[in-house]
């Protein structure tokens, strides 16, 4: 199996409770699972659907990539709370990028 680390646990607000929950996250606009438990620091994902993949490549934990979208809601959902919590609970640790709704 390609396993891929993102340098996102739940330090920086992703939920603990989504270890083992059926999340995902988007990697070229494909779906991977989260693997195991989240960590504080670190999130395993499944990379076998992707070959290629690169160190560096982006990846979307909430939000839109491509076609494919991981709303807050349905993070929300699979660890048992409202998406504000979701919003709420990322971390200063966590850099902000703002739009002004023409991207």
């Amino acid at each position: 199996m390609r396993v891929g680390t993102l340098a996102m646990g739940y330090a920086d607000g992703y939920p603990r409770h989504l270890s083992h929950a059926g999340a995902e996250v988007l990697v070229r606009g494909r779906r991977c699972a989260v693997l195991g438990r989240i960590t504080m620091d670190q999130t395993m994902i499944d990379l076998d659907a992707l070959p290629g993949v690169e160190a560096g490549e982006e990846a979307v934990l909430i939000g839109r990539q491509g076609q494919e979208e991981i709303p807050a809601a349905e993070l929300a959902e699979r660890s048992g709370t409202i998406a504000w919590e979701i919003f709420t609970g990322l971390t200063q640790r966590v850099e902000r990028v703002y739009r002004d709704g023409t991207a």
